[in-house]
């Protein structure tokens, strides 16, 4: 039996449940399935499923103990309150598991790649579940009539950039191949209105003719992942030239190609925009003055559901921040082309701890060594307090972990997996 389908099914059929756990129960023990399969992300895969009633409660548990780690929040809250949990009554059991049920109708594609994302940006279930399903919706695509487009927003230092980064990779991962490649361009060089010419290329006669511009990029990978990191630097005018992009999934390069063509097609690509801009009214796109900051509130729930209700509840959000876009003087026709517009919250403790541990072993690797491992505690004594943004501890932890990186000695049998333990005052690394 699968437990994902098992709860899907009991919709149709609650009182047979009823009835036999009821029945089971007048003989003194319990009606269990011995061999459930449990969804992807808990450990163990197999495990039996067991009800029991006691007096008016119903008890569920399962044999062996159950976890999960992997990204339905619903999933994750379940599994996380413990082996055996009681019920004041069969209908609110089997409420609960109707819910998972609901959960379970994710294709297995979309819940490989929300996966893969989460384990590389922290703190930010919300925002990789809401672009991971977008980004499914997209490649899943035969005939593709334009590119899916994202705004990241949120505060800086909060994973947006990290995210655009594991895309690619991410995608590349779940086809099976090298298909996508990244095109990284920082539009904070892009604010003089003439800056535009270097996307589509610059007019004859006129300086850059020759430079190749950015968006050519799709004629050597027609899955080009186009990222465009600090939208609110760049010009008004840089953002005219992607309207058609966006709509049409086709702009007219300035040259032609090799086959005489100056069409460049975009319908296959991703386009990421990133901005530190808060959409609920902080701060504004487009170089326009401040005004009242929307009303409007923030988007922290956690997203869950079939594909259906998982699509409305990001529409709603992407409205609320669209909304607040147009408010800012963006045209309403350039906001009403992006696919979608994804909050980033700010980091938690938990969060900002794991990232701290993220960098130490990206720092020893720096230095030749394989950090696999970092003590919960240390990280946590590593972890500054009051940093602007993770990404301004770095200095730190190199002044701080150099010594102790140097000081290392490497087995003669090759480069060994290594923990980082111990005080700030005293850290030190041992083999695993």
């Amino acid at each position: 039996m699968n437990f994902s389908q098992f709860c899907a099914c009991l919709s149709g059929q609650p009182a047979l449940l009823q009835r036999r756990v009821d029945a089971c129960a007048g003989l003194g023990r319990s009606y269990e399935f011995s061999s459930c399969q449990m969804p992807q992300g808990c450990c163990p895969g197999q495990a039996g499923l067991g009800f029991w009633r006691d007096g008016t409660d119903y008890l569920l548990y399962f044999r062996p103990a159950v976890s999960y780690s992997g990204g339905d929040p619903r999933l994750r809250r379940f599994f996380s309150q413990g082996n055996i949990q009681r019920f004041p009554g069969f209908q609110p059991m089997a409420d609960c598991l109707r819910a998972l049920g609901d959960s379970s109708a994710m294709p297995a594609s979309f819940q490989a790649l929300n996966q893969y994302l989460r384990e590389r940006v922290l703190g930010q279930e919300r925002a990789v579940m809401a672009a991971a399903f977008k980004l499914w919706a997209h490649v899943c695509k035969r005939e593709p009539l334009r590119p899916l487009s994202l705004i990241f927003y949120g505060p800086t230092g909060v994973g947006k950039s990290e995210l655009g980064k594991a895309i690619v990779p991410a995608l590349n991962h779940c086809a099976g191949e090298e298909r996508y490649r990244l095109v990284w361009t920082e539009l904070n060089t892009f604010t003089q209105a003439h800056s535009a010419y270097r996307l589509t290329g610059a007019p004859p006669g006129y300086v850059g003719y020759d430079d190749p511009p950015v968006l050519e990029a799709v004629r050597r990978c027609p899955h080009t992942v186009f990222m465009f990191d600090e939208l609110d630097k760049a010009h008004p005018e840089v953002l005219k030239v992607f309207m058609s992009i966006l709509d049409e999934g086709r702009c007219t390069a300035r040259q032609e190609d090799s086959r005489g063509s100056r069409e460049l097609d975009f319908r296959r690509c991703v386009f990421l925009f990133t901005t530190n801009t808060d959409l609920s009214g902080a701060r504004r796109l487009g170089f326009v003055p401040d005004r009242t900051p929307s009303s409007a509130p923030a988007q922290d729930s956690a997203l869950s559901g079939t594909p259906s209700a998982l699509a409305r509840q990001l529409f709603q959000s992407d409205e609320t921040a669209r909304q607040a876009l147009a408010r800012s003087g963006v045209l309403r026709e350039i906001t009403g082309r992006f696919s979608g517009l994804v909050g980033f919250r700010p980091l938690d403790e938990a969060a900002r701890v794991g990232i701290t541990a993220k960098q130490i072993t990206a720092l020893a690797r720096e230095y030749g060594l394989n950090v696999i491992q970092v003590a919960p505690d240390l990280a946590r004594a590593l972890t500054p307090q009051n940093a602007l943004s993770p990404r301004s501890a770095v200095p730190m932890l190199e002044g701080v972990l150099s010594p102790i990186f140097l000081a290392h000695t490497p087995s003669d049998q090759g480069r060994e997996n290594l923990r980082l333990s111990g005080s700030v005052e005293h850290m030190c690394l041992t083999p695993i």
